[in-house]
């Protein structure tokens, strides 16, 4: 199974009704510049403001954006850039406590919404104190995070043909083939134990797809659409394809903030993970914040290191320096025989040379988080994430209006079945979950379902979508 299409939306820099947006990024970093370019390409009205005359100058040069020479975090610059006007505001510095002043300000002067980049992991855990909430701030993006979230996906799902994530970092959906010897096959589902937070979506088999029941089998060659909580994908998998499930050796080359995040999305699934940095007091830091990993002070691609490390045999090899030592580092390392390499590189003007050296998979943090923000913006009541094969079923994001019939019902009372599936209850921006057959939905819950594109006028009535 695949997905076919991945529904695109109206230009980023449109209201609805085509009217224009106006917008304003507070800081000229690589990330505020991107987002200047794709936001005024899309027609957007866009001012930046930064301290730099001489940056500003280069974005004129270049962009069709209005630029302002002041101080992103001061009432007195937002008032004079329109900030009474703005639709969107996102705070882009290169120090995370200005872009929550500037975002908070920002929401406080009347911006409609407000994003502000961070870095640092304190201010994305929830567990004690939601900043996000603490300073009126719709949004908080993390670059760093976008990019480890990015490359993890494509390294736990090697044999997937499409992966696409739902709800942050806490949900993933995959579609694979089931292989021989998996202990799901042949059983009806009833029989088939799956790990609480986990759910099979639908079945593909013979070209048809379809909602599976308690009386569904699969079988060898049958693709699936797999859903489960993070914490419990790789066992749900496993009962399905047994193929990958050794162990698979990651390289990871530099201790940023990117490689923290990353090495914590592949904990506990599956993988041998060395990480190696050069500065020692850095590797020391590391070594304590990530037990689980192999943290070596040195440099992978010093030709003594290489070869006494074995990093030819490694299935993977993630370069998280500079873009120049990144691309270079997997160039060779993919010369000598690693599989996967992962560079990420930020420079847009550097794809030509990525290209001629055959990296097919690079990451750069700045598109990762202007994605973030589009992905954002973009959210309706009711939105089409992804059509499954044949366009006969697709994967909606649904929120549940006033009085919904839906409403107050466990979801297993619900008549769903045979055309539509909930398969995630999302809490926030951030986090969501697989729902047990308990589950009751309030007024302004989201979910995700499967539904049978002829069902769809049924959906809207059932969630009270206006």
């Amino acid at each position: 199974m695949c997905f076919d299409s991945i529904i695109p939306a109206q230009p980023f820099g449109m209201m609805n009704g085509g009217i224009p947006m106006n917008i304003i990024i507070c800081g000229a970093s690589k990330t505020g510049t991107h987002a200047a370019e794709i936001l005024a390409a899309d027609g957007a009205n866009v001012t930046v403001i930064d301290e730099s005359q001489s940056a500003l100058d280069v974005l004129a040069d270049s962009l069709d954006v209005a630029t302002l020479l002041g101080e992103p975090g001061t009432a007195k610059d937002l008032v004079t850039a329109g900030i009474e006007d703005a639709d969107v505001v996102i705070a882009a510095t290169g120090v995370d406590e200005v872009n929550l002043l500037c975002a908070s300000t920002a929401a406080y002067l009347g911006a409609d919404r407000t994003f502000a980049m961070v870095t640092h992991s304190t201010y994305l855990n929830r567990d004690i104190l939601d900043y996000s909430k603490i300073f009126s701030i719709d949004s908080l993006i993390c670059p760093a995070f976008s990019t480890a979230r990015a490359i993890a996906s494509h390294l736990r799902n090697p044999a997937a043909m499409k992966v696409e994530r739902l709800v942050g970092h806490t949900i993933e959906v995959q579609q694979f083939e089931v292989t021989k010897g998996a202990p799901g096959i042949g059983r009806h589902l009833s029989d088939v134990k799956l790990p609480g937070g986990a759910r099979l979506a639908a079945i593909t088999r013979e070209g048809m797809t379809y909602l599976p029941s308690g009386i569904s089998t699969v079988d060898v060659g049958d693709e699936i659409l797999l859903v489960a909580n993070t914490d419990v994908f790789h066992d749900a998998r496993l009962v399905f394809r047994t193929k990958d499930s050794g162990r698979r050796s990651v390289v990871i080359m530099g201790g940023s903030p990117v490689a923290v995040w990353l090495c914590r999305a592949l904990e506990n699934r599956g993988f041998s993970i060395r990480l190696f940095e050069t500065d020692d007091e850095r590797a020391n830091e590391l070594a304590e914040k990530l037990p689980w990993v192999t943290v070596i002070q040195a440099d992978p691609t010093d030709p003594n290191v290489f070869t006494d490390e074995h990093i030819e045999n490694a299935d993977a090899f993630v370069a998280l320096t500079n873009d120049e030592h990144n691309i270079l580092s997997c160039a060779w390392a993919a010369g000598l025989g690693v599989k996967e390499t992962y560079p990420v590189v930020s420079r847009k003007d550097y794809a030509p040379f990525v290209k001629a050296m055959g990296l097919t998979h690079t990451f750069s943090p700045s598109e990762l988080a202007v994605e973030e923000i589009q992905k954002r913006l973009r959210r309706k009541p009711l939105s089409k994430i992804a059509s499954l094969k044949g366009d006969e079923m697709a994967i909606y994001r649904v929120r549940v209006g006033k009085n919904a019939p839906v409403i107050g019902k466990p979801l297993s009372e619900l008549e769903l079945m045979p055309n539509c599936m909930v398969i995630v209850l999302e809490h926030d921006e951030h986090t969501g979950a697989v729902p047990s057959a308990q589950e009751i939905l309030q007024e302004r819950d989201v979910v995700f379902v499967v539904v049978r594109e002829e069902f769809l006028d049924e959906l809207r009535t059932l969630f009270a979508v206006k």
